[in-house]
């Protein structure tokens, strides 16, 4: 699903009623107005009162709302209430319900995949009072509540990089509950598929990186180097195409590679075949590239692309 479409999502959330399961005061927010900006992939929302399930498509896995206000939450047998300044985080795959009364309550949308924990620890985390008011939460709390109110003025390659700062926030917001660091996150899984992954990262642009080379690389057998990705809920082609398509999207939306053709911003991150590239960048971010492009740089960009985009 697109974030577009994660947006429609949000827009009738305010239509939920008492059978929905939320708890509210619907005298107290009834005349308070939804807003929602889209942030890349993310959806940011301020809702007076959430329907208990977003509508969130199951082929593009699941989603998490990060909350950040006063507010009471229930899902899976646990409810806690949140001040103003804490956050917690819920699984949209499972039922909840949420409940406030006064101020309006902000709401980030967020595909687990953009989180670079492993799900055992989201798992953990979910439906938990992440302390807010300090340190990186704080941060974090800043930032959303300007978004709110200035995303707007945001040009579209401003929004995309400023999705992937909030992203890498929220991690270390997360992390932090946890009792260690992003890094250490990361490091605590083996310093085998760290330097599995370093590997990887240095290595995205050759179209013949394959798992055996990169396990090669790191002295260890492919059955094994397939197992530690797998305890991380994801395959070593995966991932690297994955961060394949994550470089070609930032690529796409920078004005100083308007020059090069889509094709050309494939090949330099290991993707050969130009409609195979089309086809993979459409199902995960829901347009072709080279509409993507011309979104990103709206009317002022003439590129390579741009006629045959305005052409059909």
């Amino acid at each position: 699903m697109s974030a577009g479409a994660l947006a429609v999502g949000f827009a009738v959330w305010g239509t939920a009623s008492a059978h929905d399961g939320v708890m509210a005061n619907q005298n107290s927010v009834a005349h308070q107005r939804q807003e929602h900006r889209l942030l890349g992939e993310l959806v940011l929302g301020q809702f007076p009162a959430p329907a208990p399930r977003p509508p969130v498509g199951s082929n593009r896995g699941p989603h998490f709302l990060l909350l950040y206000g006063a507010c009471v939450i229930r899902q899976e047998g646990r409810r806690i209430r949140l001040s103003s300044d804490d956050f917690a985080l819920v699984d949209t795959s499972y039922p909840y319900s949420i409940g406030h009364e006064s101020a309006p309550l902000r709401a980030l949308l967020l595909p687990q995949r953009s989180l670079r924990l492993p799900a055992a620890d989201l798992a953990t985390l979910t439906a938990t009072r992440l302390p807010g008011g300090y340190g990186a939460a704080a941060l974090l709390a800043t930032l959303l509540t300007q978004l709110a109110a200035t995303a707007h003025t945001f040009t579209t390659v401003q929004l995309l990089r400023t999705a992937d700062t909030v992203v890498d926030l929220v991690t270390t917001v997360l992390a932090g509950q946890l009792s260690r660091d992003p890094a250490e996150t990361i490091a605590a899984q083996g310093s085998l598929l760290l330097r599995a992954k370093a590997y990887l990262e240095e290595h995205l642009d050759d179209p013949e990186l394959t798992p055996a080379v990169v396990a090669a690389a790191a002295h260890v057998s492919t059955g094994y180097l397939h197992k530690l990705f797998r305890a991380e809920g994801t395959t070593v082609c995966g991932w690297m195409r994955k961060r394949r398509l994550e470089c070609c999207r930032r690529d796409l939306a920078d004005p100083s590679t308007f020059a090069l053709p889509v094709n050309a911003v494939a090949a330099r991150w290991g993707f050969v075949d130009a409609a195979h590239f089309s086809r993979l960048f459409k199902l995960t971010y829901g347009m072709p590239p080279r509409e993507y492009r011309i979104l990103s740089g709206l009317d002022s960009w003439r590129g390579p692309d741009y006629p045959a985009v305005r052409a059909g």
